[in-house]
């Protein structure tokens, strides 16, 4: 199996049966996607479970957004900007978990009324300034994890982060600079 970059995907690129009928040419194939997930996985898993915050639920949403993705191979027709596309599936599918693991646990809630189970130590023994920044950070919107995973964890510029989460430029700095001050103001809490 070859390595792959995601520049060497645009190389590698070649037609699949049935896209050159539809005139279109998808800009990789399944080896080549093979070998960028082999490479990608672990951080794609990582990049959602910054979204959704469960670890099996990361493994789903990448789990469905590569497949997705394969399924709209013929839309990316750049191959240049297929890190970036599957991001912005991934992220997008973390979303969608967060959202319906918030409902089922809303209907939950409400099924079982006021009856709450405490966790035992959440944090696992992790220092008390990282536990409370994991905390703060669990209660920002699966939006605003979104955004500060790309932007501040992952390095993507304000408008990539735009583009990958599909929101103006303009609602992508207001979900940093919202998401930043609610951190630093849990974290000034905790302090006090």
């Amino acid at each position: 199996m070859t390595s792959v970059t995601d520049r060497g995907i645009a190389a590698q690129a070649r037609e699949l049966p049935g896209e050159a009928q539809r005139g279109r040419r998808p800009a990789f194939d399944a080896q080549e996607l093979d070998s960028f997930v082999r490479l990608h996985h672990e951080r794609l898993v990582r990049l959602a479970r910054l979204v959704c915050r469960d670890s099996s639920e990361a493994a789903d949403a990448v789990q469905t957004a590569l497949e997705r993705a394969w399924r709209r191979r013929d839309a990316l027709t750049d191959p240049a900007k297929l890190r970036p596309w599957l991001d912005r599936i991934v992220v997008r599918e973390a979303i969608r978990q967060d959202s319906r693991r918030h409902r089922i646990l809303a209907r939950l809630h409400d099924a079982l009324g006021d009856g709450r189970v405490d966790p035992v130590d959440p944090h696992g023994g992790l220092g008390h300034e990282l536990a409370a920044l994991r905390t703060a950070y669990e209660t920002l919107s699966a939006e605003q994890r979104a955004a500060i995973a790309l932007h501040l964890h992952l390095g993507y510029s304000v408008a990539e982060t735009a583009e990958i989460v599909g929101a103006p430029v303009e609602t992508v700095r207001s979900r940093l600079r919202l998401g930043r001050q609610r951190l630093r103001d849990a974290m000034r809490e905790d302090h006090s």
